[in-house]
């Protein structure tokens, strides 16, 4: 897992073949405005992306989810929100792992480690990094977010 601002992404640029041209699209994106109550989903050169408008929730009301076959990244464009992250190995599949949406869920732990997420800044999981996201920090507020998720 790795968490990180938006400015400092090219320090990744090693970690995936498309990690670049999924931050072209991002960065293209982020050149314009932003529509009210935005909800995009695109696919670019296999590479998912995803921008979500939503209010956080209280933790208790989401779960946590993971993948098998790609490296989520989630960055964090207007708002912010805490995403608890927990390792998926060690964790009680509650939803059994769906081979076409490469996407399984996960029972709630006791110990977790949550992560804070501000404006235009970014986490990175990648296989079996369970990650509870859209999660209140303190207040529940409206955010928006983009999602790449990078296969393998």
């Amino acid at each position: 897992m790795i968490t990180d601002k938006f400015e400092n992404y090219k320090r990744y640029s090693s970690l995936h073949r498309d990690w670049d041209k999924a931050f072209a699209v991002i960065s293209e994106w982020l050149s314009k405005p932003i529509p009210e109550g935005a909800n995009v989903e695109t696919f670019v050169d296999g590479i998912k992306l995803v921008m979500q408008t939503y209010a956080t929730l209280e933790p208790e009301d989401k779960k946590y989810e993971g993948h098998r076959k790609c490296i989520d990244v989630q960055l964090l464009v207007k708002g912010y929100e805490t995403i608890y992250y927990g390792d998926g190995n060690s964790m009680e599949v509650v939803t059994p792992y769906s081979e076409e949406r490469d996407h399984m869920q996960f029972a709630d732990v006791e110990h977790n480690s949550p992560i804070h997420l501000a404006e235009r800044c970014f986490a990175v999981f990648f296989p079996m990094e369970a990650h509870k996201t859209q999660c209140k920090w303190n207040d529940i507020t409206g955010a928006v977010k983009i999602i790449a998720k990078l296969p393998l």
